[in-house]
């Protein structure tokens, strides 16, 4: 692999990975406790999925364009943006000061979402058969350092602001998603 691949597969984990830091900071802000088993959990499930599309994009460069495979990921993940800070802005009922656990269910449910745009990206990394591996062990590595510093952040954070800033991944996810789409 040559500098220039190795960088483009540092830059993709980053990407994949920054998402995951919103979401943190966003339960960390909002009191919901993430143990560490959660996060490898969801972290698993992550790389699993980018797993999984680094090898259907290998078998679709065979029946499909490219651009349609990145269009469709780059439409769901409008769609997650738009659902995430509608369902935000239209809550009635909170509660600041109690603090809650993520449960199993929607460790992995949260995993799944946040790895939508990784499938998408796996797709592509498929499609031109470069640092897959690489890819998927970086991020899982860097997911699981990422939620950790997002969820620290997000505590920290709570301390100065009251702020509810859950919204932040649907538009971070609405930013992913625009600019996949520029790209074609």
């Amino acid at each position: 692999m040559n500098w220039t691949a190795f960088l483009n597969v540092i830059l993709l984990i980053a990407a994949l990975t920054t998402d995951s830091f919103v979401v943190s900071f966003s339960y960390g802000a909002q009191n919901v406790k993430m143990s560490m088993k959660m996060i490898l959990v969801m972290n698993l499930v992550m790389s699993l999925l980018l797993a999984g599309g680094i090898c259907t994009g290998r078998v679709m460069e065979v029946f499909f364009p490219r651009n349609i495979a990145i269009a469709a990921g780059a439409l769901v993940l409008l769609g997650m943006g738009i659902y995430r800070i509608r369902k935000q802005f239209l809550k009635r009922e909170k509660k600041e000061d109690s603090v809650k656990k993520l449960t199993f269910f929607q460790a992995v449910l949260m995993a799944v979402l946040l790895s939508l745009d990784g499938l998408a990206a796996g797709i592509g990394t498929g499609l031109t058969e470069s640092g897959g591996n690489l890819l998927i062990l970086g991020t899982f590595a860097g997911g699981i350092l990422m939620m950790e510093a997002g969820w620290k952040t997000g505590r920290h954070f709570k301390c100065f602001f009251r702020w509810d800033l859950s919204w932040v991944s649907g538009v971070c996810l609405l930013a992913i998603g625009v600019g996949i789409l520029c790209k074609l």
